[in-house]
């Protein structure tokens, strides 16, 4: 049994790792740097431990309880507090990222796709990422200029996605909010159909990331007069009405279409962000206790 643990935008990365892990034949689940906060028995027999920064306070107290059980540190900073609660660090070597997590965001969902397939033997040609991201990031500037206006204008913005593609919704819907400072929730798809979806009318704003119930959802949302844009690889949904379709190449694995879905979202975030003369440089509200020095 693999736990794979984190907090914040880590923690997304994890919830769709998970997923794709054991579709792989790997026995392995996410969970929340938080939830292990207290000396327990181990939930697991191996852990991977995600920090971007390596310094998560939560993240590096869940795994200090541990021992008897393997321990995996992925991070950015092979010279961090994490490295000193983990048998084995697996840097990424991403290099200087934002404050709100996106090149090492990027970084973290291809290393977690890497160790899954190296364990599992599974094998996806990550040599053809780079170009496809280039070809999004080409692709999807028109589309979020068109879009941003009316996510920004929105009481709430609603981010909708299942399965692996679980990290955009609640990464989408974070970094909107550090970014932005937009009012965002975050929903797994099947969940959303139950309840969650109740308040929606003009003033929400729907972005819904996937290719199974997403695009019926999509079409739902708009039919409400809900502004809505479906990020998807489907070649069968076309825009119209309050229906935006951004239109995503196929990517070679979940987890590398999980990295295509989450640029135009970052595009999104900055876009707004400069419209309202943010420089997205850092916190306003900083906790000193979130991070270890």
């Amino acid at each position: 049994m693999i736990a794979l643990v984190g907090i914040g935008a880590s923690e997304h990365a994890a919830r769709s790792a998970a997923p794709v892990w054991r579709h792989q034949d790997l026995c392995a689940f996410a969970v929340s740097a938080s939830e292990l906060q207290d000396p327990a028995p181990a939930v697991a027999d191996f852990y991977v431990a995600v920090s971007e920064s390596g310094r998560s306070a939560e993240t590096i107290a869940a795994l200090s309880h541990l021992s008897d059980v393997g321990r995996v540190g992925l991070t950015n900073c092979r010279e961090s507090p994490l490295a000193n609660v983990v048998d084995h660090v697996l840097g990424l070597d991403s290099g200087p990222d934002s404050p709100v997590y996106t090149t090492g965001y990027t970084a973290t969902l291809q290393a977690l796709g890497m160790l899954g397939e190296s364990w599992s033997g599974a094998t996806t040609d990550w040599s053809v990422l780079p170009d496809l991201a280039s070809e999004v990031l080409g692709s999807a500037g028109p589309v979020i200029d068109e879009m941003g206006p009316a996510f920004e204008a929105a009481r709430i913005v609603d981010v909708v996605a299942s399965g692996a593609s679980s990290s955009s919704s609640g990464e989408g819907a974070l970094m909107l909010r550090e970014s932005a400072r937009l009012l965002t929730a975050c929903h797994e798809t099947y969940n959303y159909l139950h309840g969650p979806m109740e308040p929606l009318d003009a003033d929400t704003a729907c972005l819904i990331v996937g290719d199974g119930r997403e695009v019926r959802l999509a079409q739902d949302t708009s039919a409400l007069g809900c502004p809505t844009l479906l990020v998807t690889s489907r070649a069968d949904v076309s825009s119209a009405g309050h229906l935006t379709v951004l239109r995503l190449p196929q990517a070679p694995s979940p987890l590398a279409l999980a990295v295509l879905q989450i640029l135009p979202i970052q595009l999104l975030g900055w876009s707004i962000a400069s419209r309202r003369g943010l420089a997205v440089d850092g916190f306003r509200y900083h906790q000193d206790d979130t991070k270890l020095a």
